[in-house]
Formats: structure tokens, C-alpha cells, sequence
């Protein structure tokens, strides 16, 4: 069975360290054994006045010298997804949909800069969805997906979409089922799923079963637990998503996203790469065919 790869999103250490000390995230990262960072662009006011130029210099400069790979560049976070922004941006209205676009793209740009596989999209509603407006909020999502598709080919980079919560981005495509549905409606064979578990808690029956609803387009995986914090430090069954991910073949990466830092960054960066790692290896032995007798039976 193939090794799973580590990564950190970098912007649940804060934004002073985000933005401002990213060297800080860097050491850490690759003190505690992670194959990569997610990182996501400095916009608005919450990028603390860091130009996109001068981040993509000093990440490029931090990734020769740590090492460490990009594993994706978040989209969902910032001034572009609060609500409380004059240039809020979702996907179900057309003028606050073309925003979404316009800012995918740039993000799509800071991505191919720094050689990041993937952005990270998600949906966020304009209006509540009734069952009157939701096949008119579905025909803007597929055109704002589609045109965000086009572009993020010319520039060799895929697309990951969040399946998220009703509370956080409103009921509309919250489960991988529906996302699965969406990315078919808009024949784009460059975009994904990202499942969350802390989402996934709220939204799915079963983790196990959310990884396997998700195939073949789980792409990249968000990990914190049911309350939000360090995978480990909650009731999320992680044992059996590590089994889903072994028995599917994932590639991708698995970015823990934790948040609040409890008890500290460095203790909950630690403490979620080992259990997860712990995880994984228990999910091996379980999958095993020596597992539980200690011998496999032969076979024909």
C-alpha cells in the first residue's frame, strides 16, 4: 500500500504567521515530518497589506530551502468568502458569481507560480436555496465552475471543490454525493472533491461511506476532528477513513486544517501528524489479510 502524504494549511497558525512570519510555519512543518503546505493568498484586508508578489517570492524562497511541496492553494478563506465584504463573492447569483471567477483565476495564477497542484473551491449562497430556486442556483454554479475549469487548464492546474456545511456556506451542495452531481452537470474532467471531517461530520451518514461516495473524484482531503480541532482530539472514526483511503487507492494529500491551535501550534502540529500516521498503519494491519488470525489462508 502506497504511503499518504502530510500537509498543513498554513493560515490555521494565524495571519500574522501566514502573512507576516511564514518561515515560522516552514520550521515547523518540517520539524514534525510533513510532506507539504497548503497555502492561501494574501486578499483584502486579511492579508495584513502582504502583496500576492512579494508572498509568492518569499514562499518560493522558503519551499528550495525547507524542501517541502505546495499541496494546494485555498480559495475559500478571506475577504472574498465573508459575507460582511462589499465584494462578497458565491456561486448561485451571476454578479457575485462572476467575482468568484475573477478571483479563482488570480488564485489559479498564484498557484501555477509556486507549482500547487490544485485550488481549493467551495460553494457560498447568495440567498437561501428553496426547491423553487435551486435549479436556477445549480444552471450558475455550473457556468461560474466551467469557466473557472477553462481557465485553471491553460495554466495545468486542477480544481478541488469543498463539500461544506449548511451552517458555514448555506444548504445547497453539502454532501460528496452532490458535489459529485455537480462536477458531472458541468463535464469538467479537471475538477474534484475535497471532503472535510469536520463538514463531513455534520453533513454524511458515515465518513467511511463519504470517501467512497466521493470516488473516483477524491482529490485532496481536509483532516480536523468533530470539534474542530487536531485530528485525534474529537470522535471522528479516523481508523476507518484511513481504511476508505487505503482500499481507494488516494493519492492526494492529507492537509490537516485544525483550528483553534489547542493546546498550542506546535503541540497540535505534532500531535496531528502522529496520530494520523498512527492511523494509517492501524488501518493497514486491518486491511491485511493476516489481520485478525495472523495468518492469511491460502488461496486456491
Amino acid at each position: 500500500m502506497n504511503k499518504l502524504k502530510y500537509s498543513y494549511f498554513q493560515l490555521t497558525f494565524g495571519q500574522e504567521e501566514a502573512y507576516l512570519h511564514p518561515e515560522k510555519t516552514y520550521e515547523r512543518l518540517k520539524k514534525y515530518g510533513y510532506d507539504a503546505i497548503e497555502i492561501c493568498p494574501p486578499k483584502g484586508r486579511y492579508g495584513l497589506g502582504v502583496s500576492i508578489e512579494n508572498y509568492v517570492a518569499t514562499h518560493k524562497k522558503l519551499i528550495a530551502e525547507s524542501g517541502l511541496e505546495v499541496s494546494c492553494i485555498n480559495e475559500c478563506w478571506g475577504e472574498m468568502w465573508d459575507p460582511y465584504s462589499p465584494t462578497f463573492k458565491t456561486l448561485t447569483e451571476p454578479k457575485t458569481a462572476d467575482l468568484a471567477v475573477s478571483e479563482t483565476k488570480s488564485s489559479i495564477d498564484f498557484a501555477a507560480e509556486l507549482g500547487a497542484p490544485s485550488v481549493t473551491i467551495a460553494v457560498a449562497v447568495h440567498d437561501t436555496i428553496t426547491g423553487e430556486t435551486v435549479s436556477e442556483a445549480t444552471r450558475v454554479a455550473v457556468d461560474a465552475l466551467q469557466r473557472m475549469s477553462a481557465y485553471a487548464r491553460t495554466k495545468s492546474v486542477r480544481l478541488v471543490f469543498e463539500a461544506t456545511n449548511h451552517l458555514e456556506m448555506g444548504k445547497f451542495v453539502n454532501t460528496a454525493a452532490n458535489h459529485k452531481r455537480m462536477i458531472e452537470l458541468t463535464g469538467c474532467d479537471n475538477i474534484g472533491i475535497q471532503l472535510d471531517w469536520f463538514h463531513v461530520n455534520m453533513e454524511e451518514l458515515d465518513p467511511y461511506e463519504a470517501a467512497i461516495d466521493a470516488q473516483p473524484l477524491l482529490w485532496h482531503l481536509h483532516f480536523r476532528d468533530s470539534n474542530s480541532l487536531t485530528p485525534g482530539y474529537g470522535k471522528t472514526d479516523f481508523r476507518a477513513v484511513m481504511r476508505a483511503l487505503k482500499r481507494t487507492g488516494y493519492s492526494g494529500y492529507c492537509t490537516i486544517e485544525s483550528a483553534p491551535m489547542i493546546p498550542d501550534a506546535d503541540t497540535a502540529a505534532r500531535d496531528g501528524i502522529e496520530y494520523l500516521k498512527m492511523m494509517e498503519r492501524f488501518a493497514e494491519y486491518q486491511l491485511d489479510p493476516s489481520f485478525p488470525n495472523g495468518f492469511a489462508l491460502p488461496g486456491k
